[in-house]
């Protein structure tokens, strides 16, 4: 009787037990099937790629490659080539062995250092001077051509000064404000400095100006002009 007293209100009704919250169950993971089937795809396009560098890095094609020193201008011989097997590679474009025949007798359109891989921009079918032109040597001053070294391939002007400006003897003919006569040029080797600092030069200029600039040339009357560098 105690006990049940015990449980009663003032009014005599026993409290209500206070409710039980349930606990909330997890909702489902919505599965992005889409993001997963693009993952499962870029994976096997990585494995593709490593296998196909894999399986590529030891292959090796025969290229042309240089095998002795050929100047600029040179006819290109069978002994100054050799082939070489090298992996081909984004950006390097050498010649393959397979056009060996088509490549001799080709002129070299710059200078070819030995142990090289060549390539078709550094070969011409044009004849050093080609035709039509002349080829000259021209000894000059240090005064007389740029500090910097002459290339082959350098378009050049020649300036043709009057006697005066270089040998000291007054000249003749009214040249303090006339024009100097100019003559285009294609520079096609040079020399290293003599001991007393002269520079020879080789041009190729037009048949019909070879005479004037050697005429020119000996006199001392020649000076570079550089327009355009190889």
């Amino acid at each position: 009787m105690t006990a049940t007293a015990n449980w009663t209100t003032a009014q005599g009704t026993p409290p209500r037990p206070a409710p039980i919250t349930a606990p909330l169950a997890r909702l489902p993971r919505r599965r992005r099937w889409g993001l997963f089937a693009l993952g499962m795809v870029l994976v096997a396009l990585g494995a593709i790629v490593t296998y196909l560098l894999v399986v590529t890095a030891g292959v090796t094609r025969p290229y042309l490659a240089v095998a002795h020193d050929v100047p600029y201008g040179s006819a290109i011989g069978a002994g100054d080539l050799t082939v070489v097997n090298v992996n081909p590679a984004p950006g390097l474009s050498p010649i393959p062995a397979s056009e060996r025949d088509q490549v001799i007798g080709q002129h070299a359109a710059a200078d070819l250092f030995a142990g090289t891989l060549l390539t078709r921009a550094q070969v011409t079918d044009l004849t050093i001077p080609a035709p039509g032109e002349q080829l000259v040597g021209i000894e000059l001053k240090p005064g007389q051509l740029p500090a910097r070294t002459l290339r082959p391939g350098d378009a050049v002007i020649l300036v043709i000064v009057p006697p005066s400006s270089l040998a000291g003897v007054p000249d003749s003919q009214p040249s303090g404000t006339s024009r100097p006569s100019t003559i285009p040029a294609t520079v096609e080797g040079s020399a290293p400095p003599q001991t007393n600092g002269n520079v020879r030069v080789d041009v190729a200029v037009s048949q019909s100006d070879g005479p004037t600039v050697a005429s020119m040339a000996a006199a001392g009357r020649v000076v570079i002009v550089v327009t355009t560098r190889r």
